[in-house]
C-alpha cells in the first residue's frame, strides 16, 4: 500500500468518525431542545418535531437543529424570541462541541 492510498485510508476513517461525533451532538442538542422548549404545549406537534441531524457535502459537515412544523419560525421570532428554542440550544453547546470536534482532529 502506497503512502498515499493510507492516508486516503486515514482519512477517510476520520471522515466516518467526525459524522458519528456530530451525530450524537444532533441527538443531544434534539433531546434538550424538547425539554428546554419554552412554549406551553397545545398539540406537541411542534415539539415533537424538532429534529437534529448531519449533512455532508464534500469535506464539509453541517450540524443543524430545526423545525419540522411550518410555524417553528414564528416560534423563534415572534414574541421577542421568547419561544425561540434552537439558537439558544446552539448556544449552550456550542463551546462543547468545538472542542469536542478539535479534540478529535488533534489524535
Amino acid at each position: 500500500m502506497a503512502f498515499g492510498d493510507q492516508t486516503k485510508e486515514y482519512l477517510g476513517r476520520k471522515k466516518t468518525g467526525m459524522y458519528a461525533l456530530l451525530q450524537d451532538w444532533a441527538g443531544q442538542m434534539e433531546s434538550y431542545s424538547k425539554i428546554h422548549a419554552p412554549w406551553v404545549d397545545k398539540t406537541s406537534h411542534a415539539r415533537q418535531s424538532l429534529h437534529g441531524g448531519v449533512d455532508v457535502n464534500k469535506d464539509e459537515f453541517i450540524l443543524y437543529l430545526s423545525h419540522g412544523v411550518e410555524y417553528g419560525i414564528w416560534l423563534e421570532i415572534a414574541h421577542g424570541g421568547n419561544y425561540a428554542i434552537v439558537r439558544p440550544t446552539a448556544d449552550v453547546h456550542i463551546d462543547r462541541i468545538k472542542q469536542t470536534v478539535k479534540d478529535y482532529w488533534s489524535d
